[in-house]
């Protein structure tokens, strides 16, 4: 009886969290994140400010767990959509859609709220690699990190490239074309055209052979082959119970 008392209690615990996180995200898209009170959230999530402030010290600590929570849920969705197909380039276009649309998806909310942190935190450009920011970009950038490197391990991507370098370009891609589109009407067709027409001289740049137009011509049509055979097995193995 006891344990499920604490059970009841955690959750209840882990419900008024997670009310204090979405009053907070909605009412910073609104009116800003200094144009919002501490008072004004707890209001919006049915608690005292006094019970706020026990989950989260200050504002900047209700940020970060914000940002944090985005993050993880970012994490998560790329490598569920990289563990879909085994090609090189399709992960690379399934992982650019996935960013694109969590971004676009709050209107960029969250890069402006990593604008307002980098802006709070006084020790941010000082020790980066110490800031929470520095470890939520970590975890999630990891996932594009494994899937170049193991693009060099097949052959498929050359391995003399800088690793740092290919990931800025992807990812600043991205996000100056969600800038792009959103500056338009867009449509989910639009989205996947656009992302392709970032991803795919990027991905014409990296693959083994491209040092020459005869590698080039040499190498891809080897490349596609075994690409093709990969996805196959692939699907081969799911249809298996």
């Amino acid at each position: 009886m006891q344990k499920a008392d604490k059970n009841k209690s955690r959750t209840r615990l882990e419900q008024r969290e997670a009310d204090i996180i979405d009053a907070a995200t909605s009412l910073f898209a609104e009116e800003g994140f200094h144009g919002t009170s501490t008072r004004k959230i707890a209001a919006a999530a049915g608690v005292s400010e006094g019970t706020l402030f026990h989950y989260f010290s200050t504002k900047n600590a209700l940020l970060l767990a914000i940002l944090d929570e985005f993050y993880e849920q970012l994490t998560a969705s790329a490598r569920t959509v990289t563990d879909e197909v085994m090609g090189t380039r399709e992960r690379l276009l399934l992982l650019a859609k996935n960013h694109l649309r969590a971004l676009m998806e709050n209107q960029a909310l969250m890069m402006r709220l990593i604008q307002v942190y980098l802006a709070v935190d006084r020790n941010y450009y000082k020790d980066y690699r110490n800031s929470p920011i520095h470890e939520f970009n970590y975890r999630y950038t990891r996932v594009f990190d494994n899937v170049i490197r193991e693009g060099m391990e097949r052959g498929y991507i050359r391995p003399d490239l800088e690793l740092s370098a290919i990931r800025d370009l992807f990812f600043g891609g991205l996000e100056y074309g969600m800038r792009t589109l959103m500056g338009r009407k867009y449509n989910n067709n639009q989205v996947a055209a656009y992302v392709e027409a970032i991803v795919e001289p990027l991905w014409q740049s990296m693959q083994v052979g491209t040092g020459t137009a005869g590698d080039m011509v040499a190498d891809k049509p080897l490349h596609d082959t075994l690409e093709r055979l990969e996805a196959v097995a692939m699907r081969l193995e799911k249809a298996v119970p």
